[in-house]
């Protein structure tokens, strides 16, 4: 009883953290997709030149897809021709940030790790576009004509025009959260889990040998899919039990976009030899500013503690957002499970 008593309270506390800045960040999403289409971006990705990769980084920064919903607007790209620079930076920057996760980011970890957060994802993206080479063998001579499941992947073609309130907030809810809803929840779930059962000893051992931290958190990171949103409370939770910064930060920028079925898919679409290059960026860059947070960025940056989380003043706004917020999760989660056993039984 006890025990479950501790994961309510904590369960709560995440989301009191982080509940108002997603629901903030979602404001964000709602507006970017009112100004930002996909034609926009096939349009200014389309070309080949020495700053694909740049433009390919840049552009990815700010959308809120997650490392599945980019999948089809990542591959359509690749099929009316963007070269494989832009595709692979794009690829890299878009499930690893987008303006929802950056604005929670700075809500929860503060202003140093948002900025870092977003570096390491332009820098990867653009250190891995920069080595891909050219092969255009593979582009099909015709546009394929293919469509995700998910409405939030296709492009529509309705020209009736909607109020904007209420086009922006059917994507940022109903096409955006929706899609997060389930990987938040199961976030905020192993961070709880991971708060209330990590010894203490394992945290010592973790930051007494970061090097094998740091490739045991690569590991971990492989098999679990986690959006760039619901890997916050993850890595919110390493920092409050005391594990080194650093890890924290690898799990937060990189996990989003070194899943198993992220590579399947870049393998799929671009080939072995960007796979690795893919990988090898992500790593080497990542790793790079975990050691600087661990041994040359100042330590109040990242001090987070279990003491903190639990005695941190919360307002009527953090409250509230996060009353909504798990309502609006669980609204979603709910609909989904319910939706997966009827299919099932038909």
């Amino acid at each position: 009883m006890e025990f479950i008593l501790n994961f309510l309270q904590n369960f709560w506390e995440l989301s009191v953290m982080i509940g108002l800045y997603v629901l903030i960040g979602l404001i964000f999403v709602g507006v970017i997709h009112l100004y930002i289409s996909e034609d926009w971006i096939k349009k200014h990705l389309g070309e080949d030149n020495k700053y694909s990769a740049l433009k390919g980084a840049l552009y990815g920064i700010p959308l809120p897809l997650c490392s599945c919903g980019v999948i089809p607007l990542a591959t359509s790209l690749r099929q009316k021709g963007a070269s494989k620079k832009a595709v692979t930076s794009f690829y890299i920057t878009t499930p690893m940030t987008g303006i929802d996760s950056i604005i929670a980011t700075y809500g929860v970890f503060g202003l140093p790790m948002a900025i870092i957060r977003v570096l390491s994802s332009f820098i990867s993206g653009v250190v891995a576009g920069s080595f891909v080479k050219e092969s255009y063998e593979d582009i099909q001579e015709e546009e394929k004509k293919s469509c995700c499941s998910s409405s939030s992947c296709c492009s529509s073609s309705k020209t009736v025009k909607e109020n904007k309130f209420k086009k922006a907030f059917d994507y940022s809810v109903n096409e955006v959260f929706s899609d997060i809803a389930k990987p938040m929840f199961y976030g905020l779930i192993l961070a709880t889990v991971f708060i209330l059962l990590i010894p203490n000893n394992g945290v010592e051992f973790l930051n007494d040998n970061l090097f094998i931290a740091y490739i045991l958190i690569f590991l971990v990171a492989l098999p679990l899919y986690v959006c760039s949103i619901s890997a916050i409370p993850i890595a919110l939770s390493m920092l409050a039990v005391g594990v080194s910064p650093g890890v924290a930060f690898i799990f937060l920028a990189a996990a989003p976009a070194t899943n198993i079925i992220t590579a399947g898919i870049i393998k799929k679409i671009l080939g072995n030899d960007v796979l690795i290059i893919y990988l090898i960026s992500i790593i080497a860059v990542t790793v790079s500013f975990a050691l600087m947070i661990d041994f040359i960025f100042p330590k109040e940056w990242f001090v987070y503690t279990l003491d903190s989380l639990e005695n941190e003043s919360k307002s009527i706004l953090d409250i509230g957002g996060a009353i909504i917020f798990l309502i609006t999760m669980f609204y979603f989660v709910t609909k989904q499970w319910i939706k997966s056993i009827f299919s099932k039984k038909n």
